[in-house]
């Protein structure tokens, strides 16, 4: 395979921080070229999450990516959206104000409710410690290979190409050398590794696909404690996992054998109906964050050539219009 000679915009990236963007780009009329190490997009990261479309996060910046995300992806690009509202549950009260203040700050509907109304939703969950919770009705499910298809319909992209090297103006690639008037670095966690800047701190998560049904038309759950988990329907089994986190280098993520006994675990505790369920299917992802936790977006201050999308820290599917919209703004 050969790259162009030349393009206005080069996007290092199939994920969904790249593809968004050259999506982005193609609604501004601006011609980007995407350049995938992997054989598929998403191969990494994008394409191996949950696909929940959370939009509170952990914080206002954050959250208002994925609101704004969130509202394109209903309106523009449905098909990859399945509106199911979303459940937050809270161990610790105080947490759980500042996230209703959150919500109410960013113009987020939402509704706070007791125990009794999440397990009504999800009624194996009766050993979570649920102080309080918030159901947001704006909330869904993500098909994300749909959508990293969607944004890649109008995108030119290649797969199986790798970037060598980086400066001012051209790209090296495994594929022949690309002139471009800006270079977006998309390449999630190895986003600076072509130019010499502090590499992004990487975690492996495991998720868990069970053979036991989820209960029928219920809203993701996603308990933020500390038995943090999350889990939604996944055709007819539930898609569940125990939110672990751990450090890792970027690449291919293996699954740790010790994955399911720790799920075992937390399920015995917060979820025993489901504890004893087989597993269908066990796979490992990354996520990739900056040392602040704060999205890298936009130009770099020393370099004007060069634009970051990077960072998205497992935000990335309901985030990634927005994120896309944002750095489209800046090249």
């Amino acid at each position: 395979m050969t790259v162009p000679d030349r393009c206005d915009v080069a996007i290092i990236g199939g994920g969904f921080a790249g593809l968004a963007t050259s999506w982005a780009l193609a609604a501004r009329g601006i011609r980007s070229v995407v350049l995938e190490r992997a054989t598929e997009l998403g191969a990494f990261a994008s394409g191996r999450g949950a696909g929940l479309g959370r939009q509170l996060a952990e914080d206002d910046l954050t959250s208002a990516l994925a609101v704004r995300g969130a509202a394109i992806l209903r309106k523009q690009l449905a098909d990859a959206w399945t509106p199911t509202g979303g459940i937050l549950a809270f161990d610790d009260v105080h947490l759980a104000r500042a996230y209703i203040a959150r919500a109410t700050r960013l113009d987020v509907a939402h509704e706070v409710i007791e125990r009794a109304r999440v397990l009504a939703r999800w009624p194996g969950l009766h050993g979570l410690p649920i102080a309080s919770a918030i159901y947001v009705p704006g909330d869904g499910v993500i098909d994300t290979h749909r959508l990293l298809a969607l944004y890649a319909a109008s995108a030119d992209v290649h797969l199986g190409v790798t970037v060598e090297r980086v400066a001012e103006g051209v790209l090296e690639t495994s594929a022949g050398r690309l002139a471009a008037r800006v270079i977006v670095d998309a390449s999630g966690a190895w986003a600076g590794t072509l130019t010499d800047d502090p590499p992004l701190d990487v975690y492996r998560r495991h998720l868990h696909v069970l053979e036991a049904a989820a209960p029928a038309g219920a809203p993701f759950l996603w308990h933020l404690g500390r038995d943090e988990l999350y889990l939604r329907a996944d055709g007819t089994g539930t898609l569940v996992s125990t939110c672990d986190s751990t450090p890792t280098a970027p690449g291919e993520q293996p699954v740790d054998p010790g994955s399911e006994r720790a799920l075992r675990l937390r399920l015995a505790t917060s979820a025993p109906g489901l504890a004893r369920s087989a597993i269908a299917r066990t796979w490992a992802c990354q996520r990739a964050f900056t040392p602040d936790r704060t999205m890298r977006l936009g130009r770099d201050p020393r370099r004007p050539w060069l634009v970051w999308a990077a960072g998205l820290g497992g935000h990335g599917a309901t985030a990634s219009a927005a994120v896309g919209e944002t750095v489209a703004g800046t090249v």
